[in-house]
């Protein structure tokens, strides 16, 4: 049988190991994983030059038609991902209307016209409704992720309905009966922010460490221990998301080991990036905020000890930010072309993460944590061909040219991708994303999916 794709004489690496030799694709799916002579004539192949072959990365966290058309960043954006080595992006979209299935078909429908890469949905809720909707939404769109959000005061700049325990109870008790459903929760206590928030205001402080000390924390993990508890006595699974603080994957693995569903993504800024770095100001802005290097290295301990399940971006391209007042200013940045770079140079080179660990974090973990393994994340046969061709080696700058805010410009990073397959297409080499591709990606969160 002659294969569509073949790459050979590559460093193939997954979650649970490695070996020297290549991948064969037909019909978007992989046909063969083994040795590079052992593999079927195909009609396009691929010499890897020895570089690394690993399961294309999922992006479990980002944040699209925020402030540009939706239709525009599914375009923009996923190509940005593939750039980055990504092939598979999960959206945490909110509606503010009573039922998400009319906003679930137009969304996914403006989605496959636009995107390069697959997707998915998580939905935010917003309001009762959503709640008493749940049964409907999983039959209707397949959607079993939900994600309810504190942190945010009534009237903060991006318009979020924030949640209140009452909600998380409820929403809880619903995911709970899914085969596959999961509760992600913005972990900050609102409360106990809003007060220390009234002391820095008055300060008259305007850098970005006075947005950080204003939301200390101890309000992370406050909350955390709440949804833990909330999980305990609902049985629910619980995706504790954005994860800043340090204890955050401790409190996950204690939970974890009486028996709780219970993980933590993070993502690159909060393993790269402090609130003290003296090139940042007020538009490096995120929620939750950036940390101290002690969150860092904290958070790192527990990467480095598989207590961290998956890396999301928080992607959010915001228009250009003004910069004139830390309170009022949007709060996200973009990662997307810099998230394996990143991981790479601060995990792999400087901290000695080993590859299987990032694959695990990057494409196993995520998978399975919203039912998609191994059909996602994985690099057995007949599974979705999502591939990253990866140069440990190259190094460069991070420039920034897209939507959004980046916090990296600059920085010298290692381990480049240098090719992105979708499905068995290659939708990224060279530099450059093929425009053909666009309108190919597929929304995996369906129906019976």
């Amino acid at each position: 049988m002659k294969a569509d794709l073949a790459i050979r004489n590559a460093r193939v690496v997954d979650h649970s190991g490695e070996f020297f030799g290549g991948i064969a694709v037909k019909d978007g799916k992989i046909l063969m994983v083994g040795a590079s002579d052992a593999l079927p004539q195909a009609k396009r192949v691929i010499d890897a030059e020895g570089r690394c072959l690993l399961p294309g990365v999922i992006d479990t966290h980002c944040h699209l038609g925020v402030a540009y058309p939706y239709d525009e960043d599914m375009r923009t954006e996923t190509a940005q991902a593939a750039c980055g080595g990504i092939s598979t992006i999960f959206l945490y979209i909110r509606n503010k209307k009573e039922s998400y299935l009319p906003f679930y078909d137009e969304r996914r429908g403006i989605g496959e016209e636009n995107a390069c890469i697959d997707f998915g949905f998580h939905f935010g809720i917003q309001r009762e409704e959503h709640i008493r909707e749940i049964p409907a939404i999983v039959e209707h769109t397949g959607v079993q992720s939900f994600k309810l959000y504190f942190g945010y005061e009534p009237d903060n700049p991006i318009g979020i309905v924030p949640a209140n325990d009452g909600w998380v109870y409820a929403t809880m008790l619903q995911v709970a009966k899914l085969p596959q459903g999961v509760v992600s929760v913005h972990c900050e206590n609102t409360a106990i922010a809003s007060w220390v928030k009234r002391d820095m205001l008055a300060s008259g402080r305007q850098d970005l460490g006075a947005y950080t000390e204003s939301r200390p924390a101890f309000c992370e993990v406050e909350t955390i221990k709440r949804m833990i508890f909330l999980a305990e006595r609902t049985g629910c699974a619980l995706q504790l998301v954005h994860t800043s603080v340090g204890a955050g994957p401790d409190l996950a693995a204690e939970a974890r080991a009486k028996g709780l569903d219970v993980t933590v993504e993070t993502c690159p800024h909060y393993l790269t990036r402090t609130c003290y770095d003296e090139d940042l100001d007020m538009t490096a802005k995120i929620s939750p905020p950036l940390r101290d290097r002690e969150q860092l290295e904290w958070l790192w301990r527990g990467a480095l000890a598989d207590k961290v399940n998956s890396i999301g971006s928080d992607h959010v391209p915001f228009l250009p930010k003004k910069g004139e007042d830390l309170w009022t200013e949007f709060p996200g940045v973009v990662s997307f072309p810099w998230e394996l770079p990143l991981l790479i140079t601060h995990g792999v080179i400087n901290r000695g993460l080993s590859l299987q660990q990032l694959v695990r974090m990057n494409s196993c973990a995520p998978a399975k944590r919203f039912g998609y393994y191994p059909r996602k994340g994985s690099l057995e046969p007949n599974t979705d061909a999502d591939l990253v061709l990866v140069d440990l080696e190259e190094e460069r700058e991070v420039e920034h040219e897209g939507r959004g805010t980046c916090i990296y410009e600059g920085m010298k990073l290692k381990g480049w991708p240098v090719m992105t397959v979708s499905n068995g297409r290659v939708v990224y080499e060279n530099g450059e994303v093929d425009d053909r591709q666009h309108g190919q990606g597929v929304c995996i969160t369906r129906p019976g999916r």
